[in-house]
């Protein structure tokens, strides 16, 4: 269950930050991932923001973390033959974070980046919550799809926030059927 309140991040929470880009996230023994579990000298830094997603994320939501997967979105350049050449050129990256929450429901968050300008979608970011993306008519900001990707820290309490709504709503009644 997640906690009754949900506390706004403090300070500039919505973009990434240069403290963002000095992290190094460590994973722990138990998780299953496709990149190493601690970052080293002359590592990806891509491969920091992903396992920030799952660090994160359980920082925000308590749990297990149980996997983390990514992989880069690869394209060729526009003049290329689709038959000839295949995918070469990265525009942009995926990362899957898996956990179960602390009433042992799981929670898989898909984040998806791509970059202008040989994305599909030119700059566009987009986190889906267990296939949904999160959407909140009164506040744009709290919506599962921008231009920029956010935070990690933002990122966490949107899944959180998301979380929260959906617990919230109300079930359709049920009604009982008779022969």
């Amino acid at each position: 269950m997640l906690p009754e309140t949900v506390a706004w991040p403090s300070g500039r929470p919505r973009w990434i930050t240069s403290y963002d880009a000095r992290r190094s996230y460590l994973l722990p023994e138990q998780v299953e991932t496709n990149i190493p579990r601690r970052g080293y000298l002359g590592s990806y830094g891509a491969h920091d923001w992903a396992r920030g997603h799952l660090v994160e994320l359980h920082r925000r939501l308590g749990g297990v973390p149980l996997s983390l997967h990514y992989r880069e979105l690869l394209t060729r350049l526009p003049h290329e033959d689709p038959k000839r050449v295949p995918e070469h050129l990265p525009v942009g990256n995926e990362v899957t974070a898996v956990l179960r929450d602390p009433d042992g429901q799981l929670v898989t968050v898909i984040t998806r980046d791509e970059r202008a300008p040989y994305g599909p979608r030119g700059d566009y970011w987009e986190v889906s919550v267990n296939g949904e993306i999160p959407v909140d008519g009164d506040d744009p900001a709290l919506t599962g799809h921008h231009a920029y990707p956010p935070s990690l820290p933002f990122l966490a309490f949107l899944v959180q926030l998301h979380l929260r709504h959906l617990a919230q709503r109300q079930l359709a009644p049920v009604i009982p059927l008779r022969p």
